[in-house]
C-alpha cells in the first residue's frame, strides 16, 4: 500500500466517501462524542497482493450487484470495545456479545452510507464480525481496496472499501 500524494487520484472520491461517511455516522449515531480525527489515506496499487486487516476485531459487510467488494472496519481490542461502548450508549467491560451486535451494526451503517455515495445498484450482506483466530478469512488477490485510518476517543481505526480491481 502507499499513501495517496495527489488531488487528482482517481479513488479521491472514495476517500472522501469514506471520511464524510464517517464523519456523519459519529454525529449521528453515536451516544457519546467520539472525536474523530482524520489520518491517512491508503491505496491498494495493481500488482500488489491484497492484504487482509491486521487488526484485533474486524466487521465486515460484502456488497453483491453493481460492485463486488465490500467494507471493513477493523480496530484493535480496546478501540472495539470503546466503539461498541459509545455505540451502544453503555459502557461495555469485556468484546462481549453487545459488542460485537454493535461493531456489526455500526459497519451495516457504514455500508449503507457508502452504498448510496459510491453506487446505489448493490445489496449489502448481514455484517460479520470477526477477532482471533476468525480473521484469517482472505479476500482474493484480484481485489483493491481504499483505506482511511482515523483516531479516536477510544483509540485508532480503519475503514476500507475493497473492490475487484476492474471495478476499482
Amino acid at each position: 500500500m502507499e499513501t495517496m500524494r495527489s488531488a487528482t487520484d482517481p479513488h479521491l472520491h472514495l476517500i472522501r466517501a469514506i471520511r464524510d461517511t464517517m464523519h456523519e455516522t459519529a454525529l449521528a449515531f453515536f451516544s457519546t462524542d467520539i472525536d474523530i480525527q482524520e489520518g491517512p489515506a491508503m491505496i491498494q496499487r495493481e500488482g500488489n497482493p491484497f492484504l487482509t486487516p491486521q487488526a484485533d476485531v474486524t466487521a465486515i459487510v460484502a456488497f453483491q450487484g453493481g460492485l463486488t467488494g465490500g467494507v471493513h472496519l477493523s480496530a484493535p481490542m480496546h478501540a472495539a470495545v470503546g466503539l461498541a461502548s459509545a455505540f451502544w450508549g453503555e459502557p461495555l467491560e469485556s468484546f462481549n456479545d453487545t459488542a460485537r451486535d454493535a461493531l456489526g451494526e455500526l459497519t451495516n451503517i457504514i455500508a449503507g452510507a457508502l452504498k448510496s455515495r459510491i453506487n446505489d445498484d448493490i445489496s449489502l450482506t448481514p455484517p460479520k464480525v470477526l477477532q482471533g483466530e476468525e480473521r484469517t478469512e482472505r479476500q482474493p488477490n484480484t481485489q483493491a481496496s481504499t483505506r482511511c485510518y482515523f483516531m479516536t476517543t477510544n483509540g485508532p481505526l480503519f475503514v476500507e472499501v475493497f473492490q475487484d480491481r476492474e471495478e476499482a
